[in-house]
């Protein structure tokens, strides 16, 4: 599925959130894996949608899945 999240990237578009479940899936990764991996620094943090909501937007998370960044340094800020 990861393929075809890359192969769909945007051109002019909006850049949306994309959820948990939306992120799980595209990723293959459990939440307690995505958690570990974001508190080493590994994966991206969420951001705050709304008040009972996280996600990613779908350029990081394809920032992600490219290996383009390093991830600890967002960690840090």
């Amino acid at each position: 599925m990861a393929i075809n999240f890359m192969r769909h990237q945007m051109n002019n578009e909006i850049d949306p959130f994309l959820g948990r479940s939306t992120i799980r899936e595209i990723t293959t990764l459990s939440f307690p894996t995505i958690n570990r991996m974001q508190r080493a620094g590994r994966f991206p943090k969420f951001e705050q949608i709304s008040s009972g909501r996280v996600g990613l937007r779908k350029s990081i998370l394809a920032e992600f899945l490219e290996g383009r960044r390093d991830w600890s340094a967002a960690t840090k800020a």
